[in-house]
């Protein structure tokens, strides 16, 4: 990229302080000051009510408070690619922020830094240059020839068409001048009007109204607060695609065609059958099941020198990839999720799970089947699932059983008192012991015995696979024994993990649980119960297919009703 002049610099710079004013604004101003929530926080953008609880009189259901939503991440990624066809480095970025254990939720009290404003606004300037770079490219993207006056017919209607799409409504008359006066400006500074477009670019893309989501809603006709169709159009496309709605739904939040649960359906299933409504299952697996973690999980190199980023990757592109063929190709039930053989392997991983490499790669991805009889069943048999959940030596059955308490079971357990020492003691070298003896004698301590009584017996049947997730049968020279329970049923290893876990219906319900709490963007409420209900029941009578959740989600009045911001 070519030295940016002092005139660009500048422009540069004022951008950037028109861009950080409006982040403040839109982050203290009507939603308040919001407090940033680090990894694993659990309090809720919704007050913080407890969950549903049993009873055959659950509350009316009440919707939760309007909220501004920040991209996550992959939603910022997946926007800049879809309008300006360039992959920008996330991970230069702001981190997400994960409240209830999902991104999406955290992403209504996310907190942008001073920092994190210029890394957006480098991020998107640099996709622009890319952009802009490439005269075939640029002047596809603008679709005409400006002239770079302030009244130019061609950046004006540029700026309306790609300002539209960027921020998920019509740009208002004042928005469109202003955006045109940069474009003017900066052409006649750089005697450039192409510079002036590309600056009005850059205006258009760090705008928080394309960073921010804004899910406020307006009165509806019995005076409740409904989603615009603008929103809801924005709310179905980052639930759906977990990126930008197209012109055709745009189109159609214009023509109040999503003003009823028919039109949100008809939409929704549009969006699904397209290739990116993968997404709608890929997208909430990696945040449920903490993919994220896996590329920065460390592992002893000398224990495992194969676990490379690459090796990582594709544990990531295996578990989501489950997911998807499951949902979308088979058409299957959720819970085939625990018993199924099918794996989504490239050479390395295949290597791993002992499968034939023949006609993979790298980069050559393929979906296989594990044998039949053999000892790894679904997703919890899972190199992305087991490697995640170990240190770096060894898996951890008290972790793995923690996630399966809080993820599958939906009774999360509470954080250790402070002065509980977390590391299991070393037996002396003469004298080796497995990880569940080492775990019966950490047990006998009365602060431990509790907490460790929920969540060992549900992991020690996957001490079968190491840290990275191989196959063994021994731990320290000694045969393991992998025999635990789930529910209060006895299973002897692994695969019958599996098997019991995939006959289990409550598994299925927390399942509507997690995956509405995704889609509504707040954690669970004791008024969110009837929803719930009604869910679960469909969910059932689906055969409990996810894409059927998918779409009874979406249609429930409560994805589209929002209360008044507090």
């Amino acid at each position: 990229m070519k030295k940016p002049s002092w005139h660009e610099l500048r422009f540069s710079r004022e951008v950037a302080a028109v861009c950080a004013l409006a982040f403040a604004a839109a982050c203290t101003g009507a939603l308040g000051d919001p407090t940033e929530e680090g990894p694993g926080a659990s309090s809720s953008s919704t007050g913080g009510d407890e969950p549903p609880t049993t009873g055959s009189n659950p509350p009316q259901f009440q919707p939760a408070a309007g909220m501004l939503r920040r991209l996550t991440r992959t939603q910022f990624r997946n926007a800049v690619r879809d309008m300006l066809g360039v992959e920008v480095d996330t991970h230069q970025l702001d981190a997400d922020s994960w409240n209830g254990n999902f991104a999406v939720i955290g992403a209504a009290t996310v907190v942008t830094s001073e920092r994190g404003v210029e890394q957006y606004h480098a991020a998107i300037e640099g996709a622009v240059d890319a952009v802009f770079a490439d005269p075939a490219r640029r002047d596809q993207f603008i679709g005409c020839a400006p002239s770079g006056a302030e009244d130019d017919a061609c950046v004006r209607g540029f700026i309306e068409a790609q300002g539209r799409r960027a921020w998920r409504r019509p740009l208002e008359a004042t928005e469109v001048n202003r955006l045109a006066a940069v474009a003017a400006k900066a052409a006649a500074e750089l005697e450039s009007a192409v510079e002036g477009a590309r600056w009005a670019t850059v205006a258009l893309f760090t705008s928080p109204n394309f960073l921010y989501r804004p899910e406020l809603g307006a009165p509806s006709a019995d005076g409740s607060l409904r989603l615009t169709g603008y929103e809801m159009a924005s709310r179905l496309a980052f639930l759906v695609w977990n990126s930008l709605p197209d012109q055709e739904l745009l189109d159609q939040a214009a023509s109040g065609a999503l003003g009823t649960a028919e039109g949100i359906r008809a939409a929704a299933t549009r969006l699904l059958e397209a290739p990116a409504g993968r997404e709608a299952v890929g997208a909430f697996a990696e945040e449920y099941m903490r993919l994220d973690r896996i590329s920065t999980q460390a592992k002893d190199t000398a224990l495992f020198p194969e676990y490379s980023p690459a090796l990582r990757a594709a544990m990531v592109r295996d578990m989501r990839g489950t997911w998807e063929v499951l949902a979308f190709d088979e058409g299957a039930s959720a819970l085939e999720l625990f018993s199924t053989t099918k794996v989504v392997v490239n050479t390395d991983l295949a290597q791993l799970y002992g499968l034939d490499t023949a006609g993979l790669g790298s980069d050559a991805f393929e979906v296989r089947s594990l044998p039949a009889d053999g000892p790894r069943i679904g997703i919890l048999s899972k190199a992305g699932f087991l490697s995640q959940f170990a240190n770096q030596k060894e898996g951890s059955p008290t972790l793995r059983g923690k996630f399966m308490r809080d993820a599958l079971m939906c009774t999360p357990i509470p954080p250790p008192p402070g002065d509980v020492a977390l590391e299991l003691p070393e037996p002396p070298a003469d004298k080796p012991l497995t990880k569940r003896q080492r775990l019966e004698i950490h047990r006998t301590e009365p602060a431990c015995a509790g907490c460790h009584s929920f969540m060992d017996p549900l992991g020690l049947p996957l001490e079968t696979f190491d840290a990275i997730g191989r196959f063994r049968t021994t731990d320290h020279g000694l045969p393991i024994d992998p025999s635990g329970e789930f529910d209060g049923v006895p299973v002897a290893d692994a695969r019958a993990l599996g098997v019991t876990l995939s006959s289990n219906a409550s598994v299925a319900e927390c399942l509507v649980r997690k995956y509405y709490t995704y889609a509504a963007g707040h954690e669970e409420r004791k008024v969110d119960r009837r929803v719930l209900d009604a869910l679960t029941a469909s969910f059932e009578g689906s055969g409990y297919r996810l894409r059927e959740l998918v779409l009874d989600v979406v249609t429930n009045a409560a994805f589209s009703s929002v209360a008044p911001q507090p």
